[in-house]
C-alpha cells in the first residue's frame, strides 16, 4: 500500500474539522482530553493536551476483543504493541518499546523476570479489572516515575467504594468469547461497602487455543491459559483520608510465544500493595509500599516439540520490594509544589537445570544470573504554576541512583567441547567486578497556552534516563544455544550482555495542539509533533551467527534519533431518528535511526491510521472501523528484520447497556484478510512446528473473529 491512500484519507478528515472557529474562543479553561477511539471523555477525567485517557465505554468495547490491557490503547496515536504472548503484549510509545516505557498498575512498577520478557507488568492485571488507562508520552511529569525514556502508561483498577449509609453489597459477573482462537473468559467482582470500610474481590480466568490467520492456517504457539484474583480492603476514617491494602495472586499454567524459541510453562506471582493518603498541613501526604514474588518457568510446548518430561527447563525467581512517599501542597504566590522519594529493590536468580542424558545440557545447572540485584533510589520535586491567566507551566527534576550487581556464573560443563564457548565466557565474566552504579537525572519542563476555551497548545522539553536491565548487562553466554535464549524482541537473534553499558539518556522536544468547536459531541482535532535524541541508546552489534543463520548480537550503546507526527480528530456527520453519527480518525508516523551505523531502529511501526464511523442511539452504540497500515520497509539490517506488506482491515463493533446487563460484540477483520503483524517478529513457532525447513516468516495477524462479552451487575 502506498502512502497516498492513507495520507489522503487523513487530510480529508482532519481538514474537515476546520480551524475557522479557533478565533471565537474567549476564556482560558482546561480542555477535555480526547480518548483513544472515543471523541469525548467522561466528566472528572483530568488530563493535559499531551496525554490521553481510555475509560468508560471505550474500555468496555475493547475488552470484548482481548483480555490484554494494552489492546485498549493499541490503536491510539503514537501507541503500538509488540507481539508477545496472548496474555500481555509489550508496549511501544513513539518508537520506544518494552522497558523504555514506564508502565504502572495503580502506581506500582514490576520487574520483567524473564530473558524473553514473558511476564511484563501488564500480565498481572486482566482487562476486566481496568477502570482507566492514562498515557503520557515523551513529556511525562517526573512525579509519575523514573527509569523510562518513552513516557508513562498508568493503568488504574477500580477505586475503593463506600456507602452513604449502612452496608451495600454489589458486584458483577462477566463472560467473553472470541471465535478466532476459541477463546473463553470469565470474570467476577464482588463488593461490600460501608461508610468507613469496604472490601472487594476480583477474579478472572482466560483460555485460548492457537488462533487462525486469514489464510486459515494456525499460528503456532499462540495458545494460553491464565487466572488472577485480588482482594482489596479499604478504610476511610475521614472524607479526605484513605487507606487500602490489595493482595493479588496470578497464575499462568501455560502460554505459547509465537516469536520466541521458548514457551512459558508456568508463572505464578503473589503481591501485596499498601496505600495511604490524607491531609497534612495545607497539602496531601501519600505513602505506598509494595512487594511481589515471581516464580517463572520456560520450556517447549507441543508446537515446538515439547514433552512432559523433556525439553530444556529454564527457571527464574524474582522479588520486588518498593516504597514511596510524596507530598503535594499549594504555596501561596508560587503554585502547586510536589516532592517525593522512593526506592525499588529487584532481586533475581535465573538458572537452567541440567537435563539428564544430554551431552550439551549437563552435568551442571547453567547459572545465567546468580543473586542479581537492581536497586533504585530516587528523589524528585515538581512545580506547577499559572504565571498568567492563559498559561500553565510544569517544571520537574528527578535524581535516581541505580545500583546493580550479580554473583559468579557457570555453564552446563566446564570441560565439554560443546560447552567451550560458554565455559570461556563464564571464566571471563567471573574474572571482573560485576557491580555497577548509575546516576540518572530526569528533567521535564513544559507549558500549556489556553488562548480560549476551545484551544490549548502544549509544548516542552524533557530529559529522561533508563539504566540497563538485568539481561542487557549480565547475560553472558556465547554459545549458539545459550545466547539464543536471551531475546526480548522476537527477532530470532541471540543476545549477549555487556557489563559496561551506560544508561540511555533521551532528550526530547514535543508539542501538541488540542482544539474543539465547543459543542457537545462536536468537532475535535489534536495534532502532535515530537523528536528525541537518545545518547547511549542500547542497540546491538553483530558478533557472530547462530546455528540456524540468525545473528548473534551483543547489546551496545549507540546514538539514536527518533521523530514523528500524530493526528486525531472527529466530527459529527449527521443527526436523525436513527441516532447521532460521527466520523473519528487517528494517524501516526514514526521514524527511528541509529546515528552511528545509519541502520534503522528495530520494530518501528509503519505509517498507520484508524478511521471509524460511529452511530449512537440511546443506550446503543455501533461502529464501522477501517484500519490502514502501510508497508514496513524501513527495517533493521543488523537484526535481519523482515519487511511486511501494507494492509487494510475492516472491523464492526456494537454495544449497549440495558438495565443491569452490559454487552459488547464485534467482528474483527471482517473480510478475513491475511496479513503480517509489522511488530510481530519471527514466527518461530511455525518454523519449529514445520521441522525448521521453511525460511523464517513474520508472525501472521488473526483472521476473522466473532467476539462477544456479557456482564451482569447485581
Amino acid at each position: 500500500m502506498k502512502h497516498t491512500l492513507l495520507c489522503t484519507t487523513a487530510v480529508t478528515l482532519l481538514a474537515s474539522t476546520g480551524f475557522a472557529q479557533m478565533a471565537a474562543a474567549q476564556t482560558a479553561t482546561e480542555l477535555a482530553p480526547i480518548e483513544a477511539q472515543e471523541p469525548e471523555t467522561e466528566a472528572g477525567t483530568p488530563s493535559t493536551p499531551g496525554s490521553f485517557t481510555v475509560t468508560g465505554e471505550a474500555a468496555a468495547m475493547s475488552r470484548a476483543a482481548s483480555s490484554d490491557p494494552l489492546q485498549m490503547i493499541s490503536r491510539a496515536p503514537g501507541v503500538a504493541v509488540q507481539t508477545n504472548g496472548g496474555i500481555a503484549s509489550l508496549p511501544s510509545l513513539r518508537g520506544l518499546a518494552d522497558d523504555r516505557v514506564g508502565v504502572m498498575i495503580d502506581g506500582q512498577q514490576s520487574t520483567n523476570y524473564c530473558p524473553n520478557h514473558m511476564n511484563p507488568v501488564t500480565s498481572y492485571i486482566d482487562a476486566s479489572r481496568v477502570e482507566r488507562i492514562v498515557v503520557t508520552p515523551t513529556l511525562s511529569p517526573v512525579s509519575l516515575g523514573g527509569d523510562n525514556i518513552a513516557g508513562v502508561i498508568s493503568i488504574e483498577s477500580r477505586a475503593p467504594e463506600f456507602s452513604d449509609g449502612g452496608v451495600e453489597v454489589s458486584g458483577e459477573v462477566g463472560a467473553s468469547y472470541r471465535s478466532v482462537s476459541n477463546g473463553i473468559g470469565a470474570s467476577l467482582q464482588a463488593n461490600v461497602a460501608g461508610e468507613k470500610f469496604s472490601a472487594r474481590y476480583d477474579a478472572s480466568w482466560n483460555k485460548a487455543d492457537n488462533y487462525k490467520a486469514g489464510s486459515g492456517d494456525e499460528v503456532r504457539s499462540t495458545l494460553y491459559q491464565n487466572y488472577d484474583q485480588s482482594l482489596l480492603l479499604a478504610a476511610r476514617p475521614a472524607a479526605d483520608t484513605l487507606f487500602w491494602v490489595r493482595i493479588s495472586q496470578q497464575g499462568v499454567p501455560y502460554e505459547g510465544f509465537a516469536n520466541q524459541r521458548m514457551d512459558l510453562t508456568d508463572n505464578s506471582s503473589t503481591s501485596v500493595q499498601l496505600h495511604g493518603e490524607g491531609p497534612v498541613g495545607p497539602g496531601i501526604l501519600m505513602a505506598e509500599a509494595a512487594w511481589r514474588s515471581v516464580d517463572h518457568e520456560m520450556n517447549f510446548l507441543s508446537d515446538k516439540g515439547g514433552t512432559p518430561t523433556g525439553g530444556m527447563p529454564m527457571l527464574t525467581q524474582g522479588e520486588d520490594v518498593s516504597a514511596k512517599v510524596s507530598y503535594d501542597t499549594p504555596v501561596e504566590g508560587v503554585g502547586q509544589v510536589r516532592v517525593g522519594a522512593e526506592m525499588f529493590r529487584a532481586s533475581m536468580d535465573d538458572y537452567w537445570p541440567a537435563v539428564p542424558g544430554s551431552m550439551m545440557m549437563s552435568p551442571l545447572d547453567y547459572i545465567n544470573i546468580n543473586d542479581g540485584e537492581r536497586n533504585r533510589t530516587g528523589v524528585w520535586g515538581e512545580w506547577e504554576a499559572s504565571p498568567a491567566p492563559a498559561w500553565t507551566t510544569l517544571l520537574g527534576l528527578r535524581y535516581e541512583r541505580v545500583e546493580m550487581d550479580t554473583g559468579d556464573v557457570q555453564p552446563y560443563s566446564w570441560t565439554g567441547m560443546m560447552n567451550m564457548p560458554d565455559a570461556m565466557a563464564a571464566t571471563a565474566f567471573n574474572a571482573v567486578d560485576h557491580a555497577r552504579e548509575d546516576d540518572n537525572v530526569d528533567v521535564t519542563a513544559k507549558a500549556t497556552w489556553h488562548p480560549g476555551s476551545n484551544l490549548a497548545v502544549e509544548f516542552g522539553a524533557a530529559q529522561k534516563s533508563r539504566s540497563p536491565n538485568f539481561y542487557e548487562r549480565y547475560a553472558w553466554g556465547r554459545g549458539s544455544m545459550s545466547a539464543s535464549m536471551t531475546n526480548m524482541t522476537g527477532d530470532g537473534a541471540g543476545y549477549v550482555g555487556d557489563i559496561n553499558l551506560e544508561p540511555e539518556v533521551a532528550r526530547s522536544l514535543a508539542a501538541t495542539l488540542d482544539w474543539s468547536d465547543g459543542e457537545a459531541n462536536g468537532r475535535v482535532l489534536r495534532l502532535s509533533g515530537w523528536a528525541s535524541s537518545v545518547e547511549d541508546y542500547i542497540d546491538a552489534d553483530r558478533i557472530g551467527s547462530l546455528k540456524d543463520g540468525s545473528p548473534m548480537l551483543q547489546f551496545a550503546n549507540h546514538e539514536a534519533e527518533l521523530y514523528g507526527l500524530e493526528a486525531s480528530g472527529g466530527l459529527p456527520v449527521w443527526q436523525s431518528g436513527l441516532g447521532d453519527t460521527r466520523l473519528n480518525g487517528t494517524v501516526s508516523w514514526t521514524k527511528g535511526e541509529n546515528k552511528d551505523t545509519g541502520d534503522n531502529l528495530y520494530n518501528i511501526a509503519p505509517l498507520q491510521g484508524l478511521f471509524s464511523l460511529e452511530n449512537r442511539k440511546g443506550v446503543w452504540t455501533q461502529a464501522l472501523e477501517v484500519e490502514l497500515v502501510d508497508e514496513k520497509d524501513t527495517v533493521s539490517a543488523v537484526r535481519q528484520e523482515l519487511r511486511t506488506p501494507g494492509y487494510v482491515l475492516v472491523h464492526l463493533r456494537a454495544g449497549g447497556e440495558f438495565g443491569r446487563v452490559r454487552f459488547a460484540a464485534g467482528i474483527e477483520n471482517l473480510l478475513d484478510q491475511d496479513y503480517d503483524l509489522p511488530l510481530g517478529g519471527i514466527a518461530f513457532g511455525d518454523y519449529k512446528y514445520n521441522g525448521k525447513v521453511d525460511p523464517f516468516h513474520q508472525v501472521a495477524g488473526p483472521g476473522r473473529s466473532f467476539n462477544l462479552s456479557v456482564n451482569v451487575a447485581f
